[in-house]
């Protein structure tokens, strides 16, 4: 469960660093536990500002609370929740010569806070949709509600009975060289017993992954990644092992304010780490929680919701006829084996 408050031998959440363990402390670390990641796809908090969009009305009748609400209790009770922040928060009004710009005001950071998210990966191609200044207002404004972020060379860490897990973020669809995610990753390898590797790639609104999607998810576990988690397409991609590791090609939209997508089908991966003694444990422990993006099925009303019945039977079916040939299956309760 997570802790509200940050105390030695607690989950601690810094950016760009790891959390300086009690030097004070008289009992030793012993490096064991369990931790238990949530990860999500694309948040637009806000939207694309040339067109109408309900997200700020939503913001201004029901305030930060309502985004998350009902995905929330999942995210309280893991230790990390990660997301894609796929917008800039910033007052910038100068946007970047591009068809789409995502952006919201600053104070929506705490959307983020009251929904119980502690990490962002931030690279992706929307953050300087609004030029440097909208970049480093971003930052600024997570770093204000304790919300760590991983973008290229600044890595996020989580810290937990002195386990120490490392989230670094990277946008391939420039061209990043191998050599650089390699470079990335043994830095962070450096300062960490668990390794989470998130890429911003692929084509958009395409259930399968690339080949460079395949080559790249594998490269990162070749050189110690325990887990790939991938988005950008807007919709959900497969699921695959490899190595005895995961690889998540596309976690779909989640709480997007950048229209309303036809495809609402969405969903949180979960991940338990168990590391005893400093040693990350071979056995494999997670699960998805079908999705939708909204709350309704015709229009987005930004509150992503669990789904139940008929509707969570039927995702789930969709996650194993994308993954065929990927080495795993979900079972009806979500688990994946």
């Amino acid at each position: 469960m997570k802790k509200k408050i940050l105390v030695f031998l607690s989950l601690c959440l810094c950016l760009g660093t790891v959390a300086p363990m009690d030097v004070t402390a008289k009992k030793k670390v012993t490096k064991t536990a369990d931790i238990t990641i949530s990860a999500v796809g694309d948040c637009a908090l806000g939207g694309e500002t040339k067109y109408p969009t309900g997200f700020h009305d939503k913001y201004n009748k029901n305030g930060a609370s309502y985004f998350l609400k009902n995905v929330k209790p999942v995210f309280e009770k893991d230790d990390v929740t990660i997301v894609n922040l796929e917008c800039v928060l910033t007052s910038e009004t100068k946007r970047a010569d591009k068809k789409y710009c995502y952006k919201g005001p600053q104070k929506y950071a705490e959307i983020l806070k009251k929904g119980s998210v502690e990490i962002c990966n931030f690279a992706n191609n929307h953050n300087a949709d609004y030029g440097e200044k909208s970049f480093k207002d971003t930052k600024a404004a997570l770093k204000k509600q304790k919300i760590a972020y991983s973008v290229g060379d600044a890595i996020a860490y989580a810290k937990k009975n002195g386990v120490v897990v490392a989230f670094v973020g990277f946008y391939s669809s420039t061209g990043i060289s191998t050599d650089y995610v390699k470079k990335i990753i043994e830095k962070a390898k450096k300062k960490s017993d668990v390794l989470v590797v998130t890429y911003h790639w692929g084509q958009m609104y395409q259930y399968y992954p690339n080949d460079r999607q395949k080559m790249l998810g594998k490269l990162a576990i070749d050189n110690g990644a325990d887990l790939v988690l991938g988005h950008h397409a807007h919709i959900i991609q497969g699921i695959e092992k490899y190595k005895g590791k995961y690889i998540v090609y596309g976690l779909g939209d989640f709480c997007y304010g950048g229209g309303n997508p036809d495809d609402k089908d969405t969903m949180i991966f979960q991940q338990t780490f168990h590391v005893k003694n400093g040693k990350l444990q071979a056995d494999l422990d997670a699960n998805i929680v079908p999705c939708s993006i909204s709350g309704s099925k015709t229009k987005n009303d930004y509150q992503p919701r669990i789904l139940k019945g008929d509707e969570k039977k039927n995702l789930i079916a969709k996650v194993n006829k994308i993954s065929k040939g990927m080495n795993i299956t979900v079972d009806e309760d979500g688990k994946i084996k």
